[in-house]
């Protein structure tokens, strides 16, 4: 018994982690976007009894389609790595996609000078589902994690400059068997609850830098840029 003890609290260091959602704010979305972001992130998960903040990269690519005004649907794709893992240091895929609801105001203010501006302001519910698989990985009989997210987020655009902050509500749990192992063990991420923060910076009429920082259950900083068709 305490040799398992003592195994399960350094695989602790593998790739238990987080997802952050990325879809940015309902006031910036356009028909169709491309982006490839880069994230840092961290949570906390329980594991045989014990507590450990995990800590992870991920390089990812994220297609979106608005079919209609009110719906936005987005898939991604991305690799992981974990610079803080003594088990291993290989990667594993990163796949998943979601469903977002919006409503999405827009207005036209002429100034005094015949200028014009526009202002869009719009809320987001979004509903996500992720998987971490490994991919090659010679340590693990199994290897997967799945995640389950809900968020509101409500946003602002004027000009080239959109910011965005909401809630989000996820919850991440799945096994993995390591080779020195014969059972399998269950991984679940600590708490529920972050809150996120988000801009949006249009370098032209095609091309913008996003950017996003959560807290609490997740902390993570991101960042990236998005082609806009």
């Amino acid at each position: 018994m305490k040799r398992y003890f003592f195994f399960a609290a350094w695989v602790l260091f593998i790739p238990l982690v987080s997802f952050a959602q990325d879809v940015g704010t309902a006031a910036d979305v356009s028909s169709f976007s491309l982006q490839l972001s880069y994230e840092h992130l961290s949570r906390d998960f329980s594991l045989a009894g014990a507590r450990q903040e995990i800590g992870r990269d991920l390089y990812k690519a994220t297609v979106g389609l608005r079919p209609t005004d009110y719906i936005y649907l987005y898939g991604f794709l991305g690799s992981s790595d974990f610079p803080n893992s003594y088990v291993q240091d290989g990667r594993h895929v990163y796949f998943g996609g979601g469903l977002k609801f919006m409503m999405v105001g827009e207005v036209d203010i002429t100034e005094q000078d015949g200028r014009d501006i526009n202002v869009r302001g719009g809320i987001g519910l979004d509903f996500q589902v992720a998987r971490l698989q490994s991919s090659q990985n010679e340590d693990y009989e199994k290897f997967g994690l799945t995640r389950y997210q809900g968020s509101l987020d409500f946003g602002l655009r004027v000009f080239q400059f959109a910011g965005y902050f909401g809630f989000k509500f996820s919850k991440i749990s799945g096994t993995f068997q390591p080779l020195a192992l014969d059972q399998e063990i269950e991984a679940k991420g600590k708490g529920l609850f972050s809150m996120m923060l988000g801009f949006n910076w249009h370098l032209s009429r095609h091309l913008a830098l996003v950017s996003e920082f959560s807290f609490f259950t997740e902390s993570c900083w991101s960042f990236g840029l998005r082609l806009d068709l």
